[in-house]
């Protein structure tokens, strides 16, 4: 089976996370769109974690566009952000089921869970055509 269907699912991967730059530039924008709640910018905790947070996110973009061009490094990058986005997308169930998460919130941990799922089944694909080889 062709791996060409990894690479672009990487690829959007990729792209989705680096959207979250503007998370960065616009932190009130992001609060609104997604939360109930606001962010204190004005406590440097919280603002150090907001900010590191979002760095991480757009680190892994980077790591999935990486993976997408290099099949080498791809299965680790495969595991651990699928894991990553599994559990991002229960902490955005979680939050909306607690009144704090708006509906766009669920359509982020929707998509993530299926970038969870599309990871997951790369791994498995992976790993079934090695032991066939």
């Amino acid at each position: 089976m062709s791996n060409s269907w990894q690479k672009w699912v990487l690829i959007v991967a990729g792209i989705w996370n680096l959207l979250g730059v503007s998370a960065l530039f616009d932190p009130a924008k992001h609060f609104q769109q997604l939360y109930t709640t606001s962010l204190s910018l004005n406590e440097p905790l919280q603002l150090f974690f907001y900010r590191c947070t979002w760095i991480n996110v757009i680190a892994w973009g980077i790591g999935y566009l990486v993976a997408a061009f290099s099949a080498t490094s791809r299965k680790a990058i495969l595991i651990a952000g699928g894991a990553g986005k599994f559990v991002y997308a229960l902490a955005c169930f979680s939050l909306f089921s607690t009144g704090i998460g708006k509906p766009f919130l669920v359509v982020t941990g929707v998509i993530d869970m299926l970038f969870a799922s599309l990871f997951a089944l790369a791994v498995l694909l992976n790993h079934k055509d090695a032991k066939i080889s």
